[in-house]
C-alpha cells in the first residue's frame, strides 16, 4: 500500500491534469500564501530550509529570491528534479539551491541539518506520517520550526470511505488540524500555531468548475488516470466516494506551524 501510494501520487503531480489548474505552484494559494508561510517560519538570509515535495522548484527559487536563504527540495518524482535542476540554471539563484530525489519519510539528511522544513499541500500525501513526523524532527535543529501548508478535515470520515478513493488525491490522507498538532506533539514539537486558509481551496474549487466544466467532471478525470484505484475498472463508483468523502469530510485548507523542542 505504501509504496503504490508514492508511486500514484508521483503519477498525479506529473500528469497534465494538474499542470492544466494549477501551473507551477501545484497548491492551492500560490506564492502568496508560501510567503505568509515564510513570514510565520521567520526565514532569514543566513537559514537552510528544506522544502518536502518540492514540485517544479517554485517555492525554493522563490525563498532563495526573496529571502536569500539556502533551499535543499526534495522529491519522489525523477521527473520534477529534473525540472527544477533545469530551471535551476536560469534562476538568478546560483549557489542557493539545490534539488535531490529523496522520500518524505526517509530523508536522506544529517541529524539536525535545517533551520526549518516547510511542506506545501504534500504531508497529507505521506503514507506513515508518524515516521515522517520523526524524520522532520531529527533534521530539524533544535528550536527549528516546520511550517506546512494542506488540507485540513473539518469533519469525520470513516476508515472505509478513505479506502475507497486513491491515496495520491490527497483527500485520502489528510487529516483534522488537532490530530496533525497532536502528532507532532507527540514526537517532540512544542507551540503549535494555525490559520484557516480554506477560502483558497474553496478558489480553486471554482477553477476547477471553470477549468473541467464541474467538480464532478474533475473527479472523473482523476478516478479514471492517475488517481485511479489498482483493479477498478469502471470510475463511476470512485467518483460517488469522492463526493461522500466531499460530504462528509467537509475539507478545508490550512497553515499550521510548530517548533522543535
Amino acid at each position: 500500500m505504501t509504496e503504490e501510494a508514492k508511486e500514484s501520487a508521483v503519477k498525479l503531480y506529473e500528469s497534465c491534469v494538474f499542470d492544466q489548474l494549477l501551473g507551477e505552484t501545484l497548491r492551492p494559494g500560490g506564492l502568496k500564501l508560501t510567503a505568509r508561510l515564510a513570514e510565520v517560519a521567520g526565514i532569514s538570509s543566513n537559514y537552510v530550509v528544506l522544502d518536502i515535495a518540492c514540485g517544479k522548484g517554485t517555492t525554493a527559487f522563490f525563498l532563495a529570491r526573496e529571502y536569500g536563504c539556502h533551499v535543499i527540495g526534495i522529491d519522489l518524482s525523477d521527473k520534477m528534479i529534473s525540472t527544477c535542476r533545469s530551471r535551476a540554471k536560469e534562476e538568478a539563484v546560483t549557489g542557493r539551491v539545490s534539488f535531490l530525489l529523496g522520500d518524505g519519510e526517509n530523508l536522506p539528511f544529517r541529524d539536525s541539518s535545517f533551520d526549518v522544513v516547510i511542506s506545501e499541500c504534500s504531508f497529507s500525501l505521506l503514507p506513515n506520517k508518524e515516521i515522517a513526523a520523526r524524520d522532520i524532527g531529527r533534521v530539524l535543529k533544535s528550536g527549528g520550526k516546520l511550517v506546512m501548508t494542506d488540507i485540513i478535515l473539518k469533519g469525520e470520515v470513516s476508515k472505509e470511505l478513505r479506502s475507497q478513493i486513491s491515496f495520491a488525491c490527497c483527500l485520502a490522507g489528510a487529516r483534522r488540524a488537532e490530530e496533525y498538532i497532536n502528532l507532532f506533539e507527540r514526537v517532540g514539537f512544542q507551540s503549535p500555531y494555525m490559520e484557516d486558509y480554506s477560502h483558497e481551496l474553496r478558489k480553486l474549487t471554482f477553477q476547477l468548475a471553470i477549468t473541467f466544466g464541474s467538480v464532478d467532471n474533475f473527479l472523473g478525470r482523476l478516478s479514471g488516470g492517475p488517481c485511479q484505484r489498482k483493479g477498478a475498472g469502471d470510475s463511476a463508483p470512485s467518483i460517488l466516494s469522492y463526493q461522500e468523502f466531499l460530504r462528509l469530510g467537509r475539507p478545508g485548507y490550512a497553515l499550521v506551524a510548530m517548533t522543535k523542542i
